[in-house]
């Protein structure tokens, strides 16, 4: 589902990447079914010069058009081995409400910034428009 943001409706970019940080993997969790509208939570993850993960969840439904967002969670310092655990335990919470399920795009293996980003906008999962 494409939807046009026209502009920056979350108030600007979620996440910020600066020289020698790249992007980790998009986690997007979706219900099966949408009782009437659109609704995905998200979790960016980016590996810092430390190698650790900063990472930035946040959900939002459209409904008739109109694009709420929930609060942005952050954490500046997460271990790569704890991502895992972390985004099934968000998956099992959403399955209470509805079943859902989890796409992984896994940026890991282009090398490049640049790359990353050209992946993302191929695959038209993730509006690069909130990565600085």
């Amino acid at each position: 589902m494409t939807i046009n943001m026209q502009g920056r409706p979350f108030g600007g970019a979620i996440m910020n990447i600066v020289k020698g940080e790249k992007m980790y993997k998009v986690y997007r969790i979706i219900p099966k079914e949408y009782p009437g509208y659109h609704f995905e939570y998200r979790v960016l993850t980016k590996v810092k010069k430390d190698g650790n993960l900063e990472v930035a969840a946040y959900n939002y439904k459209v409904v008739n058009g109109l694009i709420e967002k929930g609060k942005i969670m952050r954490s500046e310092n997460v271990p790569k081995k704890a991502m895992d655990a972390i985004v099934n335990g968000i998956l099992k919470q959403t399955e209470k409400v509805s079943p859902s399920y989890l796409d992984v795009v896994d940026l890991t293996k282009h090398k490049t910034l640049e790359e990353q980003i050209q992946k993302m906008v191929e695959l038209d999962n993730v509006d690069t428009q909130y990565i600085d």
